[in-house]
């Protein structure tokens, strides 16, 4: 049967997957994703693309990079290294032989915090997406914010100190990514970078760990010190955090902790930042690569 929508989710380490039908996921699964060529990557889509081809009548897609979602025009893939100044709707299209809509990830996230998450019902909301770097959207008036450039959302990119503004680690992507955290608490405890995990991490603060506690408290600070700024600039009624380690109730209550100090100390009337733990974790940038398609071709 058909009228069934395949949604790929293209990160940096996976290809997400799933087919959507009748509201709902009938099938997921993810691949690793191809980082050396963009016909790599189409290869990989299409082996996919032919369990499903049968079934389904439409592709949705959430990938990294500045997209015009309209005409399909990629800048630059993010991550994605092989991707610059190209169409990737009309690629796509050539490759399947369907419709296909596209969008950004961070604002795909949004999209779905917004139609199925934590922003249903919120008019001005902001996503926060903590994954190898800070991704995230931001809906404004109802509508998701794309900006002239279709970078709103971009955290990553923002300063975060004057002193070494120049420096690339002092952009938040770096200070407050899950990747950085890892790479510190390894550091500290005499590791190799790679053995460690956000799990490991939290592991570590939960037996008790002092050093890791204090890593992780000054981390968190980082988050928090920006979400003042972003709420400053954009009066949201709601913050989501999402992103892998998102979904350990921890980071969200510490950097609650963590604003409730910056409040406490400071003798300005701030208005005070509503954070919440996305609700849909994984499928927040599926669902809204789905909303983004359903709105691209007027469905319901």
């Amino acid at each position: 049967m058909k009228n069934k929508i395949l949604v790929f989710d293209i990160g940096g380490s996976f290809i997400k997957f799933s087919l959507f039908f009748q509201g709902e996921f009938i099938s997921k699964g993810k691949v690793a994703t191809p980082l050396d060529s963009l016909e790599s990557l189409l290869a990989a889509l299409k082996q996919i693309h032919n369990e499903f081809m049968d079934e389904c009548e439409g592709i949705a897609v959430s990938m990294p990079g500045i997209v015009n979602s309209i005409s399909g025009h990629m800048v630059h893939g993010g991550s994605l290294r092989y991707i610059n100044d190209i169409n990737m709707i009309e690629v796509f299209e050539k490759a399947f032989h369907l419709p296909v809509a596209i969008e950004n990830d961070g604002k795909c996230a949004a999209l779905g915090e917004a139609w199925r998450g934590s922003l249903q019902g919120i008019t001005d909301g902001v996503v926060l997406v903590v994954g190898t770097g800070m991704g995230g959207g931001i809906i404004s008036q109802g509508k998701l914010l794309k900006g002239h450039h279709l970078s709103a959302g971009e955290f990553s990119f923002i300063r975060t100190n004057n002193e070494h503004a120049d420096k690339d680690e002092y952009l938040l992507g770096m200070q407050g990514s899950s990747f950085v955290l890892t790479k510190t608490v390894a550091k500290a405890k005499g590791l190799p970078a790679e053995s460690m995990t956000g799990e490991k991490v939290f592991k570590l603060i939960e037996e008790g760990d002092h050093t890791v506690q204090k890593i992780f408290q000054e981390y968190c600070r980082n988050i928090a010190t920006q979400i003042i700024n972003l709420q400053t600039i954009l009066d949201p009624e709601k913050f989501v955090i999402g992103g892998g380690i998102s979904a350990n109730p921890l980071l969200v209550s510490t950097i609650r902790e963590e604003l409730e100090k910056l409040y406490m100390h400071s003798t300005l009337n701030f208005v005070r930042a509503d954070i919440e733990q996305s609700k849909l974790g994984n499928e927040a940038n599926l669902l809204g690569a789905i909303y983004n398609y359903k709105q691209s071709f007027h469905l319901e």
